[in-house]
């Protein structure tokens, strides 16, 4: 069965993601080094706080990859649907509070502040909101950035059996 999208079509994604983000690098990279799965590209289209992206076949999406995590860091979020953007983060119903209280520390959120301001940008959330953000959101918390969360994620998925589900926000 031939594949719905090419490398091409990755590269293609990856230039209107430019052309989007008003970002004027000219696509190139060491095609010696793109790594392939049966759902993704890597492209090593890489810089001085990027380690490149990683493109969706099913979709085209582009991931484009900071330099904070490792790339095999990366690729397991990738794998769970964590991407470097906003996603809805939905917990399983078993989480202990006390370990997504843990987790959602590594979280970034649009939430007005107290005066009803929106952020311009995802925020962090401070330790004196946690238990009242579990309260009011837990299991799902809806466009939040839970990429820099990755590697506390994959801790507690491998020893502690944390399972959760992940998609794309939708713009509202």
């Amino acid at each position: 069965m031939k594949a719905k999208y090419s490398l091409v079509d990755a590269e293609e994604a990856i230039r209107r993601r430019f052309a989007k983000d008003n970002f004027k690098g000219q696509l190139k990279y060491d095609a010696g080094k793109v790594k392939e799965t049966d759902s993704w590209w890597y492209i090593p289209y890489t810089w001085i706080g990027c380690r490149g992206m990683i493109v969706s076949k099913s979709d085209l999406y582009v991931n484009w990859l900071g330099s904070a995590l490792s790339l095999e860091e990366c690729f397991w979020g990738h794998e769970h649907r964590i991407y470097c953007d906003l996603v809805d983060f939905t917990f399983a119903l078993n989480t202990s509070r006390e370990l997504a209280g843990k987790i959602i520390t590594r979280f970034q959120h649009l939430k007005p502040d107290s005066k009803g301001r929106l952020p311009m940008e995802p925020v962090w959330y401070r330790d004196s909101e946690i238990e009242q953000i579990l309260l009011t959101d837990f299991p799902t918390f809806k466009r939040h950035n839970v990429w820099y969360g990755i590697p506390e994620l994959k801790h507690a998925w491998n020893q502690e059996g944390l399972r959760f589900t992940s998609m794309l926000s939708k713009v509202p």
